[in-house]
């Protein structure tokens, strides 16, 4: 293995990791969000802008869905909740930020 071959695969590995880690962080913040939790709310407005949450919930999408699917789809499925809340990131994104538009 060449040290560019070493470099290579080590900005990928990273990438992946730091999508991975940054991706956990955002959607479940976005789906304490979703759920009305006013602390997670108030910790989204300290730290984010309108734009750059939003600009966060595009990029991480998949995690959202997949966040989404364990917090959820599957307690849903396995009769721990009785209701499924939509999925919608308009919600989230005006539960958060209620003046801003999406």
């Amino acid at each position: 293995m060449s040290n560019l071959e070493f470099f290579l695969y080590l900005f990928i590995y990273s990438f992946i990791l730091t999508y991975l880690v940054l991706g956990f962080i955002i959607s479940f913040e976005a789906m304490l969000a979703l759920y009305g939790v006013k602390s997670a709310v108030e910790w989204i407005r300290e730290w984010h802008k309108p734009s750059t949450f939003k600009t966060m919930l595009i990029i991480f999408l998949p995690m959202l869905h997949l966040a989404y699917f364990f917090l959820e789809f599957l307690p849903y499925i396995a009769g721990f909740n009785k209701n499924i809340r939509p999925f919608d990131l308009d919600r989230i994104f005006h539960t958060v930020f209620p003046k801003e538009s999406f």
